[in-house]
């Protein structure tokens, strides 16, 4: 409770302008790994080769016991594919017995039965499984292996098979671009006939100037985005019970299409709620990765979150001098956290907790 507490304490201050928090961010994502066994035509993350200086089973368990201890709630593990690392099942365990909520973005195509198992005893609470259409041909041809949605299919069955009490989770993670769109109400069909939890979807982001570089054939253009929010807003309303982020953040997508640059205006809670880290420990805010908090080999993380170059990469945040990416990770929660005042605290909890626990 004392964590849930704080938290809000800290949302207050946020809303009314504040740049340096008072506890650790509420959400934390940890690339594991850099290497991807898929080839997505929206991110170029499988082009990087296996990084031997990443994160040791030994530094990763130190990391996650360092968040809880300064604030995190929910840890999602990202890659990279994270089903590559061997020790990835007890990581997640470890965080489970340091009271993190924990998920996990996959690809969806190493979960055979034994690491379905692995992922359920390890106590997973949430995993996102990529597809980028509600069709085997769709879909292989932008994730760009032969076979991927049989796979990924296959995987889902074993999770849903194999778990009790409902956990983990299964959402189905959607990269919305020029190819794919139309298929977006299929892929909620997709969801609902086969009794998943839950669909999350945002833009492909095509931002060459930083990590996030998508195929130009399949990047919106500012003429995509009117048609774009008509097929957003259908979803929304024929499907809305499976999408669980605030209904802001799924009517912005047309305003981001015709202005990616209008999200910097936005007091953006990346680098004070939420924080990314890469395979080799270095702290960002958000993950387009564009400006370093520090690393956690060099300097503990509550060093780290209330140093100098923290307090600096959020006053360029504030300035609006940094890119900023149409995340889930960032953007619902920060849309949450601005509609915040003393008078509308019980109306905005539960919101913002349930936006907190999805990546």
């Amino acid at each position: 409770m004392f964590k849930q507490v704080k938290h809000l304490q800290n949302f207050l201050r946020f809303a009314k302008g504040e740049h340096e928090p008072i506890i650790g961010p509420i959400k934390a994502a940890w690339e594991v790994l850099s290497v991807c066994n898929a080839k997505c035509r929206t991110c170029d993350r499988w082009q990087e080769k296996d990084d031997p200086s990443m994160l040791s089973t030994a530094e990763g368990k130190n990391l996650i016991r360092q968040l809880a201890d300064n604030g995190v709630m929910n840890l999602c593990f990202t890659g990279g594919e994270p089903l590559l690392r061997k020790d990835i099942f007890e990581l997640i365990a470890w965080a489970k017995s340091c009271h993190l909520s924990t998920s996990l973005m996959s690809n969806g195509l190493l979960i055979n039965d034994r690491r379905a198992k692995n992922l359920i005893d390890a106590g997973l609470d949430l995993i996102y499984i990529s597809l980028d259409g509600s069709t085997p041909e769709l879909n292989d041809a932008l994730r760009g292996i032969k076979g991927y949605f049989e796979l990924a299919s296959q995987g889902i069955e074993n999770l849903k098979s194999l778990r009790s009490n409902a956990r983990p989770k299964v959402f189905i993670a959607f990269t919305v671009n020029k190819a794919n769109m139309y298929d977006l109400e299929n892929m909620a069909r997709f969801v609902k006939s086969r009794a998943l939890d839950g669909l999350s979807f945002q833009p492909a982001l095509h931002l060459p100037q930083v990590k996030y570089r998508v195929d130009e054939e399949l990047a919106f253009g500012p003429g995509d985005a009117a048609t774009l929010q008509t097929l957003v807003e259908r979803v929304l309303k024929m499907y809305g019970e499976l999408l669980p982020m605030n209904r802001d953040y799924y009517r912005q997508f047309a305003s981001f299409i015709e202005n990616p640059h209008k999200l910097r205006e936005q007091h953006s809670i990346a680098g004070f709620a939420f924080v990314n880290i890469d395979p080799r420990g270095n702290v960002y805010p958000d993950p387009l990765e564009t400006a370093s908090m520090g690393n956690i080999r060099e300097q503990s993380f509550e060093k780290i979150w209330y140093g100098r170059r923290a307090s600096e990469v959020r006053t360029r945040i504030a300035r609006q001098e940094l890119p900023a990416g149409f995340f889930e990770s960032v953007v619902p929660l920060t849309m949450a956290v601005q509609r915040m005042t003393p008078l509308r605290l019980h109306r905005a909890l539960k919101p913002i907790f349930t936006t907190a626990e999805h990546f």
